[in-house]
């Protein structure tokens, strides 16, 4: 079963022998990372780190949290990631004709999904104190990289902030993970992307001349965590999906200031409003890609309200050149995105995103059954999905002959079977680039043995070794 959030999550962890407490002083800005940055370069991940002493604060912190395959099914309340997929799959089989246009709708007409809608407490949770005067400052925020932030001098972040914001009409609720700038006691910045849930809501106030209410949560159930980063279609509930994900709804209660609900769980709550118009510049911050992001502006949130339990534990990631814990958190998003292409998009059978690939949009893809032109047209309607918008590169593979995750043969394929004339496909824009290494209509055979004298030699060479 999933964990109903981090402190029994954490005690699972420790329970496992993947749990490592740090109890001498380490400083958040530059250090805690550095420390996580060797744990994630250890074979598997490393351990989950809890930093009982950051310098400076009272409160811990927790990071690598999801740093390895198996921390990931942990928090997902499942034994192997393709269960994820199989339920995925279960659920989507109930629509009859899955389009993406409309698939957010078409999923959440579904019996199946609606009913794992939030539960909305009654009252706020008894576990969290609000602070007479918002003081973010007392928190032990991490500084990931020398550079973060220093356009404004303002180098530490939230890295795992769960950001909730809605419509003005309170029809939809929006779950993010976007970068949060701590630029002080009472504000802070948020740097949402153009076309997000977020970004969409602050339009719609924008367009009022009102002010949004934001909250941010940190802690709470992990199945919240990967819904919000995975890129759902269309304007799926992303509080509605975390608790199909862990096949039980989410507990959320009500802020103080604001009208949105939290999960009830949450170490930390911080709640406010953004006024439009009122942006600060953020960053530079340094990414997944291994560089940094340019400096830009961000919407600037001016804090109400902060409820946190008395000794709230502060989760936090380092992300940079692979392997990170994201890289691994996004093995369970490859899952779900196998599922969605085998129902939208006849031919695909799986998918890989090598942890290298992962934030690139890019990915080895297998096919049933190629047949010539197939791989272009698959390329085609890929490249019109979000999900491959932007993706650099698409390297096709016959399933019968080739495992997606075999990146040994995947790149032997590619070297030795492509026609550099036919095989390259490049999309319109010419920065978009497909392979097809399906070998599909090759008039040359490949070498291989029958399966039973395979076998055979399988078998002798067992006995003699």
């Amino acid at each position: 079963m999933p964990c109903d959030g981090l402190r029994p999550f954490l005690a699972l962890l420790e329970s496992r022998g993947t749990l490592c407490r740090i109890t001498e002083p380490v400083d958040p800005r530059l250090d805690i990372a550095a420390v996580t940055m060797e744990a994630c370069h250890e074979p598997d991940g490393g351990p989950a780190l809890l930093f009982e002493k950051p310098s400076g604060s009272h409160y811990r912190v927790a990071t690598n949290l999801f740093g390895s395959l198996e921390r990931v099914c942990c928090a997902l309340g499942v034994d192997h990631l393709d269960q994820l997929a199989g339920r995925m799959s279960t659920l989507l089989c109930q629509i009859r004709e899955p389009r993406l246009e409309v698939l957010d709708r078409q999923i959440a007409a579904l019996p199946e999904f609606f009913r794992y809608q939030p539960r909305q407490s009654a009252c706020p949770s008894s576990e969290r104190i609000r602070q007479s005067t918002p003081d973010l400052e007392q928190f032990p925020f991490l500084q990931n990289w020398p550079d973060d932030g220093n356009a404004s001098g303002c180098p530490r972040y939230m890295t795992l902030p769960l950001v909730l914001t809605r419509s003005p009409d309170g029809e939809s609720v929006n779950a993010g993970i976007y970068r949060v700038q701590i630029r002080g006691r009472n504000q802070v910045a948020i740097r949402w992307k153009p076309g997000s849930g977020a970004a969409r809501h602050a339009e719609l106030y924008a367009e009022q001349g009102a002010a949004m209410p934001v909250a941010i949560a940190l802690g709470g159930e992990p199945a919240a965590l990967f819904s919000a980063m995975f890129p759902l279609p269309g304007q799926l509930d992303e509080l509605t999906y975390a608790g199909f994900l862990q096949q039980r709804p989410l507990q959320t209660s009500a802020c103080d200031t604001v009208p949105l609900q939290v999960p009830h769980g949450a170490e930390l709550v911080v709640e406010g409003f953004v006024t439009p118009g009122d942006t600060v510049t953020e960053g530079p911050f340094g990414n997944h890609t291994g560089f940094y992001d340019q400096a830009g502006p961000a919407a600037r949130l001016q804090v109400t309200a902060v409820n946190h339990r008395p000794d709230a534990i502060i989760p936090a990631t380092l992300v940079g050149p692979p392997p990170m814990e994201d890289c691994w958190m996004t093995k369970a998003w490859e899952k779900l995105l196998q599922s969605f292409l085998k129902h939208l998009v006849p031919g695909v059978t799986d998918i890989h995103l090598p942890l290298e690939w992962s934030f690139q949009q890019s990915a080895i893809i297998s096919l049933e059954n190629p047949k010539p032109g197939m791989v272009r047209e698959i390329a085609g309607a890929l490249w019109g999905m979000p999900w491959f918008a932007s993706g650099r590169l698409l390297i096709f593979i016959d399933s019968a002959t080739t495992a997606a995750e075999d990146l040994s043969a995947v790149s032997w394929r590619c070297i030795n079977l492509l026609d550099y004339g036919y095989d390259l496909i490049f999309d319109t824009s010419g920065r978009r680039l497909a392979l097809d290494a399906t070998g599909c209509g090759r008039s040359r055979p490949p070498v291989a043995y029958e399966p039973e004298l395979l076998r055979r030699a399988a078998a002798l060479w067992e006995r003699i070794r």
